[in-house]
């Protein structure tokens, strides 16, 4: 690859990092991700993350048993290698996103609860009945969105 191509890789990266940042995901841990998504070859030692992503053995080593715990990455050892080798975890990326759709239909029970109540105070409700709405269109909405959801490429 040209040094023009590894250098919009790494800001894709950054960019990557900065999305998942938002859900959640350390930085670091989003760095990994998006990293172990487009290097070649698809496993990596936490030393070559380290040098390669610029960060501290630490920091590697506990966003890796971070995305190991949820399943983005996998870890694998072999014999004869010191090291273990870790790997984007491509099938689990649909059971992720599905716990997210989950935690948004969630919301609409928490609302739906608050509503009860306050039903005998529309003033108060008011706020409550916008978000409220919002997500009771999302819960009914999203179940039949996530069935249509194209099957992962070959």
């Amino acid at each position: 690859m040209s040094l023009g191509r590894e250098t919009r890789l790494s800001a894709w990266i950054e960019r990557f990092a900065a999305h998942f940042a938002e859900e959640g995901i350390p930085l670091i841990g989003g760095r990994i991700l998006g990293y172990l998504l487009v290097c070649q070859p698809v496993e990596r030692t936490a030393a070559e993350l380290s040098q390669e992503l610029e960060a501290s053995s630490g920091s590697i080593s506990t966003n890796l048993k971070y995305l190991v715990n949820v399943g983005l990455v996998t870890k694998r050892t072999r014999r004869g290698r010191q090291a273990a080798e870790y790997r984007i975890n491509e099938k689990a990326w649909s059971e992720f996103v599905q716990r997210k759709l989950n935690a948004i239909a969630s919301v609409q029970t928490l609302t739906d609860d608050g509503m009860r109540l306050l039903s005998g105070d529309p003033e108060r409700a008011m706020r409550l009945r916008t978000v409220d709405h919002l997500y009771g269109w999302l819960s009914a909405e999203l179940p039949a969105l996530w069935e249509r959801r194209p099957a992962a490429p070959k």
